[in-house]
């Protein structure tokens, strides 16, 4: 296993967690061919064998993506996410719908897929949950926030709608999704616990996904100085895929039917910073810029506010530097 991630997963076992709750259950997931889901999988399958709690996967993947981990207790639905794509007779403890593209460039190329993903597919697992009293776990995302010169705090779906903000069409789409959950939750009392991810960062993302943190590591390990090509003054947090998963255990094992942030308000910098930061870690690499050539579209303040995460008792274990480096770490195991 890459050493990374054995750490990671050793560190995510021994969370204070009642992982016996979780001893027989019947999770499916979608979204897990991702690099998120695929961590999470692989992890809780760990644990599962780790600590004896005898879980079972069923995983969803669209038509001729790869099954990209092989397990006994881990099962492959492929189908069309739009479709009925269930067996008939498969019962779920726990479903985590965390199918959707988060690149900008998926959104452009299949705006169509992106909401039919987001709210026809959310609908029919939503069906799924009621059927059978599943626990819904709904990836949503921080786009669905106003941009604002503070901390993002909880709100409700309901309340951000009032806002009359003007929504990227991925927003609106995950937002579309969370009053699914909420209709769901009021009206047929389906456990539903939404969370909002920020910018989590971690082993196994594409080096190519167009986003600024892969994009400064790619440039270091390969271009050997990195290009700023924005003003660099954006603020962003960052949160370690560890502790996003550990962030998500929690909401699961611990949390309510309501929704949640998760991200590191420990770990803010502006892009420009972030860059520096990595040209250091890298060998005191060359920055060239910021050109000042792109503009930034979701905000200039983007920082999570995770105090209700924190009342659960999670705390972020990752800061900053150890984030780089782990996945500096990761990408050179695996030959990037």
């Amino acid at each position: 296993m890459n050493p990374v991630l054995d750490l990671d997963f050793k560190e995510i076992e021994q969370l204070p967690l009642p992982w016996s709750e979780l001893k027989g259950t019947k999770i499916l997931l979608t979204g897990a061919t991702g690099f998120i889901c695929k961590y999470l999988v692989e992890m809780l399958a760990r644990v599962s064998i780790e600590k004896n709690l005898e879980m079972e996967f069923w995983l969803f993947r669209r038509r001729g993506a790869p099954e990209s981990l092989q397990c006994s207790n881990v099962h492959w639905i492929a189908g069309d996410i739009t479709e009925a794509f269930l067996p008939e007779d498969f019962r779920p403890n726990i479903i985590i719908h965390a199918a959707s593209p988060a690149n900008t460039k998926a959104h452009i190329c299949d705006p169509v897929g992106l909401s039919q993903t987001n709210i026809l597919a959310t609908r029919y697992l939503l069906e799924c949950a009621r059927k059978h009293g599943a626990t819904f776990v709904y990836f949503s995302s921080a786009a669905v926030y106003l941009n604002q010169s503070g901390t993002f705090s909880e709100v409700s779906p309901g309340e951000l709608v009032k806002s009359n903000a003007t929504f990227s069409l991925y927003g609106a789409s995950k937002l579309a999704g969370e009053l699914l959950c909420e209709d769901y939750r009021r009206n047929f009392g389906v456990d539903c616990r939404i969370i909002r991810p920020f910018s989590i960062h971690g082993p196994g993302e594409s080096l190519d996904s167009g986003r600024y943190f892969p994009d400064f590591l790619r440039q270091a390990l390969r271009d050997k100085e990195i290009t700023v090509t924005g003003t660099g003054t954006p603020v962003r947090d960052s949160c370690y895929l560890m502790d996003f998963v550990s962030g998500l255990l929690y909401v699961l094992l611990k949390g309510n039917s309501t929704a949640y942030n998760i991200g590191n308000e420990d770990n803010v910098y502006t892009i420009l910073e972030l860059a520096q930061k990595i040209a250091g870690q890298s060998g005191s690499l060359n920055v060239i810029g910021p050109l000042s050539l792109t503009d930034h579209t979701s905000g200039d303040f983007f920082v999570s506010d995770t105090a209700k995460l924190r009342q659960l008792g999670w705390k972020p274990q990752v800061d900053l530097p150890a984030c780089i480096q782990r996945c500096l770490d990761s990408y050179r195991y695996a030959g990037s």
